[in-house]
């Protein structure tokens, strides 16, 4: 498991993505399309700012193919700009310009832990590593298209009814410099080193009025996540070096839960990224006819309105995601 190089990885990532995206700034046309119906059909206009106040120009009917090319440009670049502005958040998370051996020691908390649930018997229990390091797993061990971790959560999906080993996780995440977090709802996280662990339940239905139970085997209460139990019935288990073995989600149903996901309200700030990792993913899946039938075999299981709700999800990933080149339609052949 190649932890050690996620940071340095990611700053040079978004340190050359800052610079492509600022030369194509600079080539692309500056302000936002206007659409206006006249006789004849809809026509398009440059808005941009002049001066004090701002102009229309006049570029053509809405049809015309050339007008079509210099409208997508303009359009493009309210997508670059908001790329810039992601990748400058993500180097001050990174501190670019203070790259040490302070964030590389992020690395030993994130082992420990991993041991830590190794020796318990976690992941022998049911227990699996999901979300963004789950899926830094697929990216060193089964070859998944490389692009940087965006985040600093650690998540941990658990069944229920768990049947694992009773621990009490406050003193165990103690030891190793993570301090528990009570959250408003009544639910459980614990921050330590710049890291913060989360541990998800299925969450059943719309929602849960109240406060959710304690899981007393383990003295916390998990969040609760919809659709959990595709990943928690669908695993993979590998050997990571220094670690042991560990569980998590097979890929397709990643694939499969993250698709679904995407579209809940909650996801809204996550959910490019969210469909970056299921492009990145599928790519691989597409390659082997094996992984493919799983997620077939999955996808036929579930009920119909999952069923469309991938689908409507698939459709829309290509807006957020530049050079997909996925075709679903191989992965997903009923969406109905």
């Amino acid at each position: 498991m190649v932890i050690e190089q996620i940071w340095e990885e990611s700053r040079d990532y978004y340190l050359d993505y800052q610079k492509r995206l600022i030369g194509e700034l600079l080539i692309s046309p500056v302000g936002s399309i206007k659409r206006r119906k006249s006789w004849g059909g809809w026509f398009l206009y440059l808005h941009k700012r002049k001066g004090q106040g701002f102009e229309d120009v006049y570029l053509g009917s809405e049809s015309d193919p050339s007008v079509k090319k210099i409208a997508e440009k303009i359009k493009n670049r309210q997508r670059l700009i908001r790329e810039l502005r992601s990748a400058k958040s993500a180097l001050k998370l990174l501190r670019a310009n203070r790259m040490s051996r302070e964030l590389k020691d992020f690395t030993g908390p994130l082992r420990k832990l991993l041991i830590a649930m190794e020796g318990f018997g976690f992941f022998e229990a049911g227990i699996e590593l999901i979300g963004s390091y789950c899926f830094k797993v697929y990216q060193n061990h089964f070859g998944v298209e490389w692009f940087p971790l965006r985040t600093l959560d650690i998540d941990f999906a658990i069944p229920i009814p768990y049947k694992g080993p009773s621990v009490d996780l406050e003193a165990v995440l103690k030891e190793l410099g993570f301090r528990q977090e009570f959250c408003a709802d009544g639910t459980i996280i614990y921050e330590g080193d710049g890291l913060k662990i989360e541990f998800l339940q299925p969450r059943k239905g719309s929602g849960t009025e109240g406060r959710f139970p304690e899981l007393k085997a383990l003295s916390t209460v998990p969040i609760p996540l919809p659709y959990l139990d595709i990943l928690l019935n669908n695993k993979v288990e590998v050997s990571l070096r220094d670690i042991g073995r560990i569980a998590l989600p097979s890929m397709p149903a990643f694939t499969l839960h993250k698709l679904l996901i995407a579209s809940l309200p909650e996801r809204k700030e996550k959910r490019e990224k969210d469909y970056h990792q299921v492009c990145a993913v599928a790519k691989k899946i597409i390659t082997d006819g094996n992984l493919i039938d799983e997620v077939h075999k999955i996808f036929a299981d579930m009920p119909q309105s999952w069923r469309k709700k991938i689908g409507d999800s698939a459709r829309i990933l290509p807006e957020l995601v530049e050079n997909c080149h996925v075709d679903f339609s191989t992965l997903l052949p009923d969406r109905k």
